[in-house]
């Protein structure tokens, strides 16, 4: 069982008990999405990016917005600087989407190793009723990370919109999952 030591664990499994109708939705949307994301790979490889870019513009108006009220100087400039950083590199992803799917092609190959590597230690390290699920999404994942680096630089047009589709699907299946066992817990 999931934190069956203590009144806290067993709180948190009457709320995933109370609440599995939420995470089965949460994992039948992630399906829905990442199965779309596989069949337009190079539409969603392009979102991906772009959606990077608008992220890291937000940060840095957020990153302006706290210079503006810190009252040190010497962190007021180090708050500017990287709000301009965060800006100025959004809007350079943004423009050039295509151009940076290639070295963002690489950094999502590092981000699934780890994700799948953490899923890995988690399943094993936790005692929860979707290890078995969150073990096979971490091994999914690896291999999603080393086959991106197998195939890279060549495929980093159609790599990214696929392979964020594949995780979101085998994400959206655990979510499932746990939905599916928390719901046959006791009371």
């Amino acid at each position: 069982m999931l934190f069956e030591n203590n009144i806290d664990s067993k709180m948190a499994l009457q709320q995933l008990k109370e609440n599995w109708n939420y995470y089965l939705m949460l994992g039948i949307g992630l399906v829905a999405l990442g199965s779309l994301a596989i069949i337009f790979s190079l539409t969603s490889t392009l979102i991906s990016v772009i959606y990077l870019g608008i992220s890291l513009i937000f940060l840095g108006f957020f990153e302006g917005a706290k210079a503006l009220r810190i009252n040190k100087l010497s962190t007021f400039f180090l708050h500017i600087c990287l709000s301009v950083l965060f800006i100025v590199g959004g809007a350079l992803i943004i423009f050039n989407p295509m151009g940076n799917a290639l070295s963002l092609t690489f950094l999502l190959a590092l981000f699934f190793i780890v994700a799948g590597i953490l899923r890995i230690i988690f399943s094993f390290t936790q005692h929860i009723p979707h290890a078995g699920w969150l073990l096979f999404n971490g091994i999914i994942t690896i291999l999603l990370g080393a086959l991106i680096l197998y195939e890279w630089p060549y495929s980093a047009l159609w790599v990214i919109g696929t392979f964020v589709g594949i995780d979101m699907l085998f994400t959206g299946w655990t979510w499932i999952m746990l939905a599916l066992q928390a719901k046959n817990l006791p009371e």
